[in-house]
Parts: structure tokens; sequence; C-alpha cells
């Protein structure tokens, strides 16, 4: 038998979205210039953290942020 963690992973900060592959994102996506789950517009006070190298910026958009409770970050 199995058992899965309770425990959260420091960097999900709660989030129950959609796996992100970094591979199949697009350019715009990688680069930060469209939302990470919907190629929309990203907001930059939605930084969705990404277990790949620390240079990756990628953001969510108001929807997708609401969505899966990215929490916004003051600038």
């Amino acid at each position: 038998m199995t058992t899965r963690s309770t425990t959260p992973h420091p960097l999900s900060d709660g989030l129950d979205a959609p796996a992100l592959h970094f591979e199949r994102l697009s350019d715009r996506q990688r680069q930060g210039a469209s939302c990470c789950w919907c190629s929309g517009t990203p907001a930059r006070r939605f930084p969705v953290r990404i277990l790949r190298a620390a240079d990756v910026r990628l953001y969510a958009c108001e929807h997708c942020a609401g969505m899966y409770g990215v929490a916004e970050v003051e600038r």
C-alpha cells in the first residue's frame, strides 16, 4: 500500500494546477511573455515557480492565477 504525503511541496504554494512541462511551453511562455497555462497576457505580479533553473521566470494571467491559487507578489 502506498500513501500520499500530506506535506505540501515547498515550491507548490498549495497549487492544484495542471503540471507545467518546460519542454512543452512555447518560446513566449518560456520568456514570461505569455501565461504559462493559457498563453494569455501574463501579469508580472503572479509569478509561477518551476523546478528548473533559477533564471526561468514564468507568469500567470489574472484568470489562471485566480483559478489555480497563485499568490500575488507585491512589487
